[in-house]
């Protein structure tokens, strides 16, 4: 995981919609392993298009492609497949990404940046610190009470 730099939970995510066929977002943050499973998926979808598309008529004579052609178009469909599959991965992983926004990258370790965390904390750090403010006057108060009955208790 490469955490030299600040992360952007919007870039990785947005990378992931548009450029996910190809791992951009993996690129993107330092995931190496992915992004090269994204590229060779896509790059071997793309390969197979170029000879089933071009490289085989260019060769081939007319007739050969004829009786080829059933085997031609599975080819193509499993090259269009694999190819969606990665965009798929690619999109869901964005999506998930731009949900979990920058406070899921930190805690996958990337470094985001300082502000990204301070929002985050002065969204929803100041409930959390209302509640905890809320509890402790209860807490006081029930002390205080407890407290005055036991006085008088001992005063009986």
């Amino acid at each position: 995981m490469n955490t030299s730099g600040f992360k952007s939970a919007t870039t990785a995510g947005l990378l992931g919609i548009f450029l996910g066929a190809v791992g951009a977002h993996n690129w993107y943050l330092g995931d190496k392993k992915k992004g090269t499973q994204h590229v060779i998926i896509f790059g071997a979808g793309a390969a197979v298009m170029l000879v089933t598309g071009v490289i085989l008529p260019s060769v081939m004579s007319f007739w050969t492609l004829y009786r080829m052609a059933w085997l031609l178009t599975i080819l193509d469909i499993v090259a269009w497949l694999a190819i969606g599959a990665s965009e798929v991965w690619g999109f869901i992983e964005g999506i998930q990404i731009l949900t979990q926004g920058d406070a899921g990258l930190a805690q996958r370790g990337y470094r985001v940046a300082p502000n990204a965390m301070q929002n985050f904390g002065g969204q929803y750090g100041g409930q959390t610190n209302q509640m905890g403010n809320q509890v402790n006057q209860n807490q006081g108060q029930n002390m205080g009470n407890s407290n005055m009955n036991g006085g008088q208790n001992n005063g009986q």
